[in-house]
């Protein structure tokens, strides 16, 4: 069954990749969690992909100092403490939460590393 479940996985990431564009990127920079204005369809889709992964392996975001200082952590498996990164600090949750995007997006191979990023 798992070799069936990537292969159905791997179509799905090919099929959402050309919705990772540019103007993608900005809109979810520009308000990450949908909270001042309701996100277009293609960003929903790949939002639903992203949300739908499981829980090891994923980034987040977490307040190193509330409204000052935020950074990206890692979720391990059931029973096993998230693994805080020491990698860049982020001034604002929004800022944060998007780069747990674009960092969820580049694990995913939906977004390629070097490319430039809102």
């Amino acid at each position: 069954t798992a070799d069936w479940l990537e292969f159905f996985a791997a179509r799905r990431r090919a099929a959402l990749k050309p919705l990772v564009t540019p103007a993608l990127l900005a809109e979810h920079a520009e308000d990450p969690r949908g909270a001042d204005t309701p996100h277009g369809p293609a960003l929903q889709d790949v939002l639903n992909y992203l949300h739908n992964q499981p829980t090891a392996g994923k980034s987040f975001a977490y307040a190193e100092a509330p409204y000052v200082r935020y950074r990206l952590g890692y979720l391990q498996g059931r029973g096993q403490s998230p693994v805080l990164n020491d990698g860049p600090i982020h001034a604002s949750e929004r800022e944060a939460v998007h780069a747990v995007f674009l960092a969820r997006l580049v694990a995913l191979g939906l977004l390629d590393d070097g490319a430039p990023q809102s």
